[in-house]
C-alpha cells in the first residue's frame, strides 16, 4: 500500500524537524585539514625537544648540589617551559582550526539537508499528482491499460526516490547531530588549553624568579649557595618537626577530650577559588626536590587571596614567622590534617572551631613578604592533606 500525501508530509516533517536554515560554505574544508595536519607535525617535532630536555635535566638532578647545578637546572625549566608553551600554543592554534572545520562542515551539512528537503517537496508535489491519476481518468482520455501500467510504475518509481532522499535526509540529520556534538567538545578543549597556556605561562615566571632570585641571594657564590641550602633543609626539618609534634598534641587532646571536633563531614573542598596547581604532590619539576620531596600541592592564588578551611576541624596551629614561613594546621576527623602554607595574614586562631568554607587567612607566596619564607618563586598557597601525620596527594581528598 502506497503513503498517502498527508502521511508523507508528516514523516517529513518529523525526519527533517522542520529546518529551514541554509548556509553557503564557501570556504575551503580540505585547505583547513592541511592547516590542522601541519600544526600537528610542528606539535611532534616540539614534544621530540620537550623528551630531550627532560632526559638531560634528569641527569642533572642526579649530579652534586652545587649552584651551577641548581642554575642549569633552573635554565633547563626555563627553555623546557617555553617549549611548553610554543605547544600549547599550537595545540591552541590547532583546536581552532578544528572549530572551524567543523562549523564548515555543519554548514555543508545544513545546506545538504535543504537541498534534499527541496527535492522531496518536489516528489511530494509528483507524488500527489500520480495519486490523483486513476484508471476511469486514463480510459476517459483514450489511454491504453499499457499507460496506465506505465503511469503506476512511474508512481512506484518516485515513491522509491522520496524514500531514498528521506533516508538521505535521515542520516544527514544523524551526521549533523554527530558535529554538533563535535563542536561542543571542540568549545570545552579550546577553554582547557587556553588555561593551560595561562598556567604554563605562570610557571614560565615563577622560573625566571627563582633563578633571579637565587643569583640575588648567592651573588654567585658557591659557598653562599651551601649555607642557603643548609638553612632551607634546617628550617624544612624544623617545620615537619613542629607540624608532626602539634598534630601529636592535639591528637592527644581530643582523645581525652579536653578539645572536641566540631560535627561535619571530613570530605575536603578546594581552599581557594583557583584550582590551578602550579606544583604537585613530590613533583619531578619541584626546584628544590634534591633537597627535599615536596610535600604537598601549589595551587596559584594572588597575594592576598582569602584562604578557606578545607573541611570542618580544630585549628591545631597559626603560626605567624614575619618575613620566614607562616603556615595554619586543621585537626580534621578521621586522623586528617591540612596545612596552608606561605599565609601573608592569619586570622583564625589556635583553637578555633572552623566549619569548611571558614575564612582562615590570606594567601602571600611572593618573595620578600610576610610570611613568604626562603626560595619562593610567586604568590601561590602551598597547601598539604596528612593522613595519620603523613603528606599525601592533596589531589586524592579534593573533588
Amino acid at each position: 500500500m502506497h503513503r498517502t500525501l498527508q502521511q508523507i508530509t508528516i514523516f517529513c516533517c518529523i525526519i527533517l524537524g522542520c529546518t529551514q536554515s541554509v548556509f553557503a560554505a564557501t570556504e575551503d574544508v580540505g585547505e583547513l585539514q592541511k592547516q590542522i595536519a601541519d600544526r600537528q607535525s610542528k606539535i611532534q617535532d616540539i614534544q621530540t625537544q620537550i623528551d630531550a630536555m627532560k632526559k638531560a635535566l634528569q641527569t642533572k638532578q642526579l649530579e652534586g648540589v652545587s649552584l651551577q647545578n641548581q642554575l642549569g637546572i633552573i635554565n633547563g625549566r626555563v627553555q623546557k617551559t617555553k617549549l611548553d608553551i610554543a605547544a600549547t600554543e599550537l595545540h591552541l592554534q590547532q583546536t581552532q582550526l578544528v572549530l572551524q572545520q567543523t562549523e564548515l562542515q555543519i554548514k555543508q551539512k545544513e545546506r545538504s539537508i535543504s537541498s534534499d528537503q527541496t527535492q522531496i517537496g518536489e516528489l511530494v508535489r509528483s507524488l500527489d499528482k500520480a495519486e490523483r491519476q486513476n484508471l476511469v481518468s486514463v480510459f476517459a482520455r483514450g489511454q491504453t491499460i499499457s499507460d496506465f501500467f506505465q503511469t503506476q510504475e512511474a508512481y512506484q518509481n518516485i515513491d522509491s526516490d522520496m524514500t531514498q532522499a528521506i533516508m538521505r535526509v535521515s542520516k544527514a540529520k544523524s551526521d549533523l547531530d554527530t558535529q554538533k556534538n563535535l563542536l561542543d567538545a571542540t568549545k570545552q578543549n579550546l577553554t582547557v588549553v587556553k588555561s593551560s597556556l595561562e598556567t604554563k605561562h605562570g610557571q614560565l615566571t615563577d622560573q625566571s624568579n627563582a633563578k633571579a632570585q637565587l643569583l640575588l641571594e648567592t651573588k654567585q657564590s658557591e659557598d653562599k649557595f651551601q649555607k642557603l641550602v643548609t638553612d632551607l633543609k634546617r628550617q624544612y626539618a624544623a617545620t615537619e618537626s613542629e607540624i608532626s609534634s602539634i598534630e601529636r598534641q592535639v591528637q592527644a587532646r581530643l582523645k581525652n577530650k579536653s578539645l572536641r571536633l566540631p560535627i561535619g563531614s571530613v570530605a575536603l573542598q578546594w581552599p581557594t577559588p583557583s584550582r590551578t596547581v602550579t606544583a604537585g604532590f613530590h613533583d619531578p619539576d619541584y626546584p628544590f626536590r634534591h633537597i627535599f620531596e615536596h610535600p604537598g600541592i601549589d595551587i596559584r592564588a594572588a597575594q592576598g587571596t582569602p584562604i578557606r578551611a578545607a573541611g570542618a576541624g580544630v585549628v591545631a596551629k597559626a603560626k605567624n614567622a614575619g618575613m620566614g614561613y607562616s603556615y595554619i594546621i586543621i585537626i580534621h576527623s578521621n586522623k586528617i590534617s591540612t596545612v596552608y602554607g606561605h599565609v601573608s595574614r592569619i586570622v583564625a586562631a589556635e583553637d578555633d572551631a572552623v566549619s569548611a568554607g571558614d575564612i582562615i587567612g590570606y594567601s602571600g607566596g611572593t618573595p620578600g613578604t610576610p610570611g613568604a619564607g626562603p626560595f619562593v618563586t610567586g604568590a601561590h598557597l602551598h597547601f598539604e592533606v596528612r593522613e595519620n601525620g603523613i603528606p599525601v596527594n592533596a589531589l586524592d581528598y579534593l573533588p
